[in-house]
């Protein structure tokens, strides 16, 4: 007889876990399968040589920082499972080629004294643009960790106020049209362009425009955070947290089908036959392409429109470096306490065109390195005196020559030539500084997760049409698939996306809405 659970959750990444937590919270029996040896999915560690610990995906906490889960330790993550915060003293910074720069500090003011160096206008324009982010923060953030209501019907609410329709108009434009009404610098732009750029969409892309404002309302607002430990460690709490309300996980648990029956989901199916029954529900985190082979008795053309789900522009390849020593930047020492330093040549025009290459297979010719060293913070990173460092890239996810599968020829042939473009930006690095290094391409992100297709590390692209209550397609906007009773979807091809959103809180709220449980029950903050 198979055993039988409240709620069987599929996939361990960062949303499904931060549905079960809330699950069990609420007294539901839940049991969580993974299909790899370890949870987190996009959201863990690794060791490039011991003693230090790298993210070879997400490394920092940006947009989760605002969800309740933490703000108001919903879960108790922070004051009963052991997460543990550190923040840097700025957000983001970028270095250009000549030494000069840009940091977006929280503070405005702080921040403008950077911008003021290559344009007093725009530091005064940027202060004015700054403060509006702040404002329509809240307005941002609360749609981010809720189910979202119907497209046309949130467009609707937003034209009714003049701020509003200042959003709605920046979600009709591109990052780049945005920032360059506003801005006279070419310096500037290259900055929140390149930062905007991070959701794996070209900044000239009609829809992302409204990336900047969510960005600089965030940085301004909590600043740059990630957990003590790594990544992982914010995957262990959750998986605390489960287990402290009763819940059960299983690693290397690979679920193939989702068991429907009279057109309700009773359970799954493992790899080898394995049947686990769900009394109450299926949450799955599956991506859209998938659902007709997970998912009996689909409706034929939801399968289809989601089938038609288009992934991001483009990928990454991450390194993960132990260094004898800390970046020293040729832009000055206060690079060396911000969470992230883009390394740019001074050139608008080149920054601009680099997004086009990989549209077509092709790396930059000037690499544009993100780099991250956070044991200048959390010295649990790294022994005394050394250094875990985050190098980070841009990459298409089929190469011109030997497409995804080509990675594995080029991998270090490309990660050597981004650590060698960095170190022109610093003053004492060079490769005698590395003792390990673990590199991460699109390749390695296919075969991590079923989710991250191609190496899409957000499993859809952030597109307008993908975006709110029309991610993945408007039919499986509310998380549930209509003629299917009992399954839910979580994860990050679902609203708000991806990043570390800490989303399955909003599929979670889904679920008790429809069980007519009292949301305040598992979410205090409301």
């Amino acid at each position: 007889m198979a055993k039988a659970y409240d709620v069987v959750v599929v996939g361990a990444g960062s949303n499904s876990l931060t549905a079960a937590a809330y699950l069990a919270k609420v007294g539901k029996n839940v049991l969580v399968l993974e299909k790899n040896a370890t949870c987190g999915g996009a959201v863990h560690s690794v060791e490039p040589a011991p003693g230090f610990i790298g993210d070879p995906c997400a490394t920092s906490f940006i947009i989760c920082i605002a969800n309740p889960v933490l703000t108001h330790d919903e879960l108790g993550l922070l004051s009963k499972f052991g997460l543990k915060l550190v923040k840097a003293d700025a957000t983001f910074a970028t270095a250009f080629d000549d030494g000069t720069g840009i940091i977006t500090y929280t503070d405005v003011d702080k921040t403008c004294q950077t911008i003021a160096k290559f344009s007093q206008r725009d530091a005064d324009t940027y202060r004015s643009f700054a403060n509006a982010c702040l404002e329509l923060l809240p307005l941002l953030a609360k749609g981010m960790f809720t189910p979202p209501p119907p497209f046309g019907a949130f467009l609707s609410m937003l034209e009714q106020s003049p701020q509003g329709r200042q959003l709605v108009t920046a979600m009709l434009s591109s990052t780049y049209d945005v920032l360059d009404d506003l801005f006279e610098s070419p310096e500037l732009k290259m900055h929140i362009m390149k930062w905007a750029s991070e959701l794996m969409v070209p900044p000239e892309t009609n829809g992302t425009g409204i990336a900047p404002y969510m960005m600089l309302g965030l940085a301004h607002t909590y600043g740059p955070t990630a957990s003590v430990g790594g990544s992982q460690s914010l995957t262990t709490a959750l998986e605390r947290c489960i287990e402290h309300y009763g819940g059960t996980i299983r690693t290397n648990a690979d679920v193939v089908k989702i068991n429907i029956s009279s057109g309700k989901a009773t359970g799954v199916t493992l790899k080898g036959g394995e049947v686990i029954d769900a009394r109450e529900a299926v949450v799955a985190n599956i991506h859209p392409w998938d659902l007709a082979e997970f998912v009996d008795g689909i409706n034929t053309e939801i399968a289809a429109s989601a089938r038609r789900t288009k992934l991001s522009t483009y990928s990454a390849i991450n390194q993960q470096y132990a260094l004898h020593e800390a970046p020293i930047w040729k832009a000055g020492p206060e690079y060396g306490r911000v969470a992230f330093v883009e390394c740019v040549k001074r050139n608008l025009q080149e920054a601009r065109a680099s997004f086009d290459g990989y549209r077509f297979g092709r790396m930059p010719q000037h690499p544009s390195p993100l780099v991250g060293v956070w044991s200048n913070y959390d010295q649990t990173r790294a022994p005394a005196g050394k250094a875990a460092m985050y190098c980070y890239h841009f990459a298409p996810m089929h190469l011109e020559k030997g497409g995804l599968e080509g990675w594995d020829a080029v991998k270090d042939e490309v990660a050597d030539t981004i650590f060698d473009e960095m170190c022109k930006y610093t003053t004492n690095m060079d490769r005698s500084k590395i003792i390990a290094r673990h590199v991460t391409t699109p390749l390695d992100y296919h075969r991590l997760s079923k989710v991250m297709r191609h190496g899409d590390i957000f499993g859809i692209g952030h597109y307008a049409s993908q975006s709110m209550g029309r991610r993945p397609i408007p039919e499986l906007g509310d998380y549930r698939i209509p003629g299917i009773e009992s399954l839910y979807l979580a994860g990050c091809t679902q609203h708000p996306g991806g990043c570390v959103t800490l989303g399955g809180r909003a599929t979670t709220m889904k679920m008790l809405m429809d069980w007519k449980i009292d949301l305040k029950k598992a979410f205090v903050s409301l």
